[in-house]
This record gives C-alpha cells, sequence and structure tokens, in this order.
C-alpha cells in the first residue's frame, strides 16, 4: 500500500507586481508543494499568472485589494478537496478591521476540516468553533513586520498538520 502526502503551500498578502522581489526561499517552497493556495491581495495580475504557471496545482481568491482584472481570474472564496479534507480559502475581500475576523471568517464556510486566510498581515493558527484556521502572514518584508512568512499544511496518514514557516 502506498501512502500519500500532500504537501500545501500556503501564501498571502504579496502585494507585489513579481515574484522576483519576494524571497528567494518562495522558489523552493513553491517547488515543493503540490498545491499553492494565495490567499488574496496579489496585486497585480502578473504575480497570479507567474503562480498558475510555477505551482503544479493553484487554488487562489482575491483580496480587498485587487484589482478587477485578477476578481475575473479568482473567485472570493473556494473550497477543495484533498486527502479526503475540504479546505475553505478566502480573504475577506470587503476589507475592514483586520482585527478580530477569525470569527467572521469561520462563519463564511460549512463542513470544513480547515479554512485559510488572508488580510491581517500576521501569521496566526488556532481553532474557531473547532475548525482549523491558518493565517499564512505575509509573504515579503514590509509594511508591518519585517518578517516574510508562509503556511505549510500537511495532509497524510496522521491527518492535518498546519505550520507557520519563515521564508
Amino acid at each position: 500500500m502506498r501512502l500519500i502526502v500532500t504537501r500545501i503551500l500556503v501564501v498571502s498578502d504579496t502585494h507585489s507586481k513579481s515574484l522576483s522581489v519576494l524571497p528567494k526561499a518562495l522558489f523552493k517552497e513553491i517547488a515543493a508543494a503540490d498545491v499553492v493556495v494565495h490567499c488574496g491581495d496579489y496585486t497585480s495580475l502578473s504575480l497570479l499568472q507567474e503562480l498558475k504557471n510555477l505551482a503544479k496545482r493553484f487554488v487562489g481568491v482575491y483580496g480587498n485589494m485587487d484589482t478587477v482584472d485578477i476578481r475575473q481570474e479568482v473567485s472570493r472564496k473556494t473550497v477543495f478537496d484533498i486527502g479526503g479534507k475540504k479546505i475553505g480559502v478566502t480573504h475577506p475581500y470587503w476589507g475592514g478591521e483586520p482585527f478580530g475576523i477569525e470569527e467572521t471568517i469561520a462563519k463564511e464556510f460549512r463542513n470544513v476540516d480547515l479554512i485559510l486566510f488572508g488580510h491581517t498581515h500576521d501569521a496566526w493558527t488556532g481553532t474557531v468553533d473547532g475548525i482549523t484556521l491558518l493565517n499564512p502572514g505575509q509573504a515579503y518584508s514590509a509594511y508591518n513586520t519585517d518578517k516574510a512568512t508562509a503556511g505549510i499544511v500537511t495532509i497524510g496518514t496522521e491527518g492535518l498538520k498546519v505550520e507557520i514557516i519563515s521564508l
């Protein structure tokens, strides 16, 4: 029997025109991932296209800072299944105060095992109403922190594991 382990790279809030301006470690993580998920606020269509071209499988949503051309390429929220787990992805496309949004985001989905989201720029993982949530933070060093971060989700024989990594 072959054991299948799936590695998902989760990024958000890249706010960049190209992957080339983001940390070089990000390219290694993209190459190692079975799935790349972007939780919104690309802010350029070219960055979205680069991710789609590099990822083995890509899942993305738009954020409150994304333009119409990006919104035509990806939806405001999505759900996908992998390894027997149902995963919701969103970015508070409505914008607003970034603090305390976890409960609001959790209400956006029903019957999911994991919710991936962006917007706050702060890497965080926790549980709301029994659902695991992961915010990968921001994938660049600037704005409100000098740390670039991403999330790694591993789905395998031991179930679902989430972690935050520095880029």
